[in-house]
């Protein structure tokens, strides 16, 4: 099944993370990277998962965890099946998305394959079916993307609002088409 690729902002968002080994270390570490507020949950916390700077709550996992906060995101990464299903099944009567790490029959969302230069994110997805193919992916964006992508996009973004007072749209699309074209030329690691 393909998933809809949506980007998320994170930024302050309490999310909920039920495990403390190196799988939900690897989590922790890509949602503290995005912002999000994250408590975890787990009876042993990895020290790695304790120098990220999250919330932690060293014991087993309890239904009403879900009850604590409005999560908008709870990522299960337990290695007991039953209770990352007892998760997974309190969010979805909650409305509430859940990622079960390496069970996407539990998942309402997956972590894609990331690449991030700044505010330009590139997600890949398998669909859950081989995170193998979208790390594939992922490396072969990474050779083709110009090293400072995100500049490039932070220095469009203030050119762009510098042009939000010309009324001819086709005007502003044409200079912003340009500034990106000159921009391109100096960075692409296809102009040596």
């Amino acid at each position: 099944m393909s998933y809809f690729p949506l980007m998320i902002q994170l930024e302050q968002a309490p999310v909920l993370l039920v495990g403390g080994g190196k799988t939900a270390r690897r989590k922790a570490s890509i949602l503290k990277e995005f912002g999000a507020s994250v408590d975890v949950v787990a009876p042993v916390i990895a020290p790695e998962i304790q120098a990220l700077g999250a919330f932690l709550h060293q014991r087993i996992f309890a239904e009403d965890d879900l009850e604590r906060q409005s999560w908008r995101l709870v990522v299960a990464a337990t290695d007991d099946w039953a209770v990352n299903r007892a998760i997974s099944e309190g969010c979805r009567k909650r409305s509430i998305p859940v990622n079960v790490v390496d069970d996407p029959e539990l998942c309402t969302f997956i972590f894609p394959a990331i690449v991030k230069q700044q505010d330009v994110v590139c997600a890949v997805s398998s669909g859950g079916r081989s995170p193998l193919v979208a790390q594939w992916v992922k490396q072969q964006l990474r050779q083709v993307l110009p090293e400072n992508l995100g500049t490039v996009n932070a220095i469009m973004g203030r050119y762009r609002k510098s042009l939000q007072q010309e009324p001819d749209a086709a005007k502003r699309r044409k200079k912003l088409r340009m500034k990106l074209a000159e921009l391109l030329e100096t960075v692409s690691p296809f102009s040596q």
